[in-house]
């Protein structure tokens, strides 16, 4: 953390340990409206708090960070919300 601090001179920098990240991938997320709420609303069903929520701007992939202990739960809820959802 001294690196990034001393290279990038950042207002604020913090460490959080126990969150698990999970990349959603998917080619032509970017065509589908409602992809990123249909995640979250996944996330929330299933009693899940995101600490993390990050989309590039090519639209491709959705990176959520939730609590290690949540990490099954939220992906067998991205499963069912995407896989079974067909």
């Amino acid at each position: 953390m001294e690196q990034i601090e001393r290279q990038l001179s950042p207002n604020e920098l913090s460490l959080t340990s126990g969150l698990a990240i999970i990349a959603t991938v998917g080619q032509g997320m970017n065509h589908h409206i409602g992809i990123a709420a249909r995640l979250t609303g996944a996330m929330a069903n299933a009693g899940i708090n995101l600490r993390v929520i990050n989309q590039g701007s090519s639209e491709m992939n959705i990176i959520i960070g939730v609590e290690d202990r949540d990490l099954g739960k939220a992906v067998q809820a991205i499963y069912q919300a995407f896989i079974d959802w067909k």
